[in-house]
């Protein structure tokens, strides 16, 4: 076996550990596929925009239930739409992990800026375990007391 022919053996199996190693941090998903995960983001900022808090509530975890009643999401609503106005459109997700979560991050257009919308689930899990929205506008406005 020539030199040049070691060489490339050797650089595909350096390439396949390296490949094989970058895969196993490859983040976990939720328990549902990501167009469901697409769909749930859609139906979420949608009843936002109506109003709905029964179409609002359908793919949240009971913990997130319990800490955002519909008196809550009134105050969500009002915030976001003085601030950022009504939601326009999202992109793709961009998929994370943190202490046993699957954190799907969407930019999303709203009438007055663009906000990154969170949504946060157990790995593996199905429903929405936590809901978060960040922009410019939203960090500059005082967060509703309990």
């Amino acid at each position: 076996m020539k030199v040049s022919d070691k060489l490339i053996v050797s650089y595909r199996f350096f390439l396949l550990v390296l490949l094989a190693g970058c895969s196993a941090f490859a983040p976990k998903p939720a328990g549902v596929p990501a167009e469901q995960i697409g769909a749930m983001a859609e139906n979420i900022l949608q009843a936002i925009n109506k109003g709905d808090y029964s179409s609002f509530k359908a793919d949240l975890s009971d913990q997130m239930l319990q800490a955002m009643p519909e008196s809550e999401f009134t105050k969500m609503q009002a915030m976001l739409a003085n601030s950022s106005g009504k939601y326009v459109s999202k992109g793709a997700a961009q998929l994370s992990n943190s202490q046993g979560f699957a954190i799907y991050r969407f930019p999303a257009k709203f009438e007055k800026e663009d906000v990154t919308v969170t949504l946060v689930f157990a790995v593996n899990g199905n429903k929405v375990d936590g809901l978060f929205f960040d922009s410019p506008a939203l960090r500059a406005t005082p967060q509703p007391t309990k």
